[in-house]
């Protein structure tokens, strides 16, 4: 279908910013312009705690965001990951976002502040997420959620990060997890499919920007197809944990989501499909914007408080 006109207002609103492609800019620039304006939750909905911590990772004290909704526990528990093409972002710029999906799942959430190349590439951010997986199993009842109902999420990268981690977790024989969202995820490093060519520009996220982010997390390209970094080039993806797949239409990202998806699929895991025509990349997080978001949003939250539900 067409793009969708509050898809059309927003991108011809960024037009008038002329703004310098953010590829083109120092990193850090990158990352404070992107703060700005986060922290900013309207109509969000109240939570019963919000907490941030510091527990142990490979690289020093990680980060996390303790998301309590108000809810009867012991609770399932989902583990996000942020996008930002794994160089961008943070737990402030997606707070807004965590805050809805605690609520509309009716669980506990973690939001993970992992490690951001270049300044820490392959496998930096995955070992974090690794780390938080295996603290989450641990600890989870100590802040009244219940470590066998895990789920994991992430947008952009950050589902990138979630697939990866069913990926490592069962390869490792590491906690179960019982569901995976994954938000139009980053599953490989081929820049040709069609939805990149389509749309490679004017969509908001770009293909140069997509090559810039794989050449600050992985650097060199002999790596890129490692399943860790490229989990739709994994030998085999069965075993892994059902999955709910979000895709964009005008989205670069779109077809590697929605092979990813098929793969799954054709392994045995169930799978949930939506694209949401119309859409360009990263419109879940603007609920102010996107009529759609909150569609999304409420998606997924039900899918989680299925998955998560109780056993028995």
């Amino acid at each position: 279908m067409p793009l969708h006109p509050q898809a059309e207002q927003f991108l011809a609103q960024l037009k008038t910013q002329r703004q310098l492609p953010l590829e083109t800019l120092p990193v850090e620039m990158s990352r404070q312009a992107l703060l700005l304006g986060s922290g900013l939750c309207r109509g969000c909905p109240t939570l019963a705690r919000l907490e941030d911590r510091h527990i142990p990772g490979p690289g020093g004290p990680l980060r996390i965001r303790l998301y309590t909704p108000k809810a009867r526990e012991p609770l399932g528990v989902c583990l996000y990951f942020h996008g930002g093409g794994w160089v961008l972002n943070s737990i402030e710029t997606h707070d807004d976002l965590v805050r809805r999906l605690a609520a509309a799942g009716n669980c506990l959430f973690v939001s993970v502040d992992y490690r951001l190349a270049p300044e820490h590439p392959f496998p930096a951010a995955i070992d974090d997420g690794y780390a938080a997986l295996l603290w989450v199993a641990e600890h989870a009842s100590e802040w009244g959620g219940d470590p066998a109902r895990i789920a994991v999420a992430g947008d952009s990268a950050g589902g990138n990060i979630a697939a990866v981690l069913c990926l490592m977790s069962r390869d490792r024989s590491g906690p179960p997890i019982r569901q995976q969202t994954l938000i139009y995820p980053i599953t490989d490093c081929d820049f040709h499919r069609p939805s990149y060519l389509a749309n490679a520009d004017g969509y908001f996220l770009t293909r140069s920007q997509m090559q810039w982010f794989w050449d600050q997390y992985v650097p060199d390209p002999a790596q890129r197809s490692d399943p860790y970094a490229s989990p739709l080039r994994a030998a085999s993806l069965a075993g892994l944990p059902p999955a709910l797949v979000l895709t964009a239409e005008y989205d670069p990202l779109r077809d590697e989501g929605e092979a990813f998806a098929a793969a799954l699929r054709a392994a045995g895991v169930p799978v949930k499909l939506h694209r949401y025509d119309g859409m360009i990349h990263a419109f879940v997080k603007r609920v102010e914007i996107f009529d759609a978001a909150h569609d999304a949003i409420a998606r997924i939250g039900a899918e989680l408080q299925q998955a998560l539900a109780p056993s028995g």
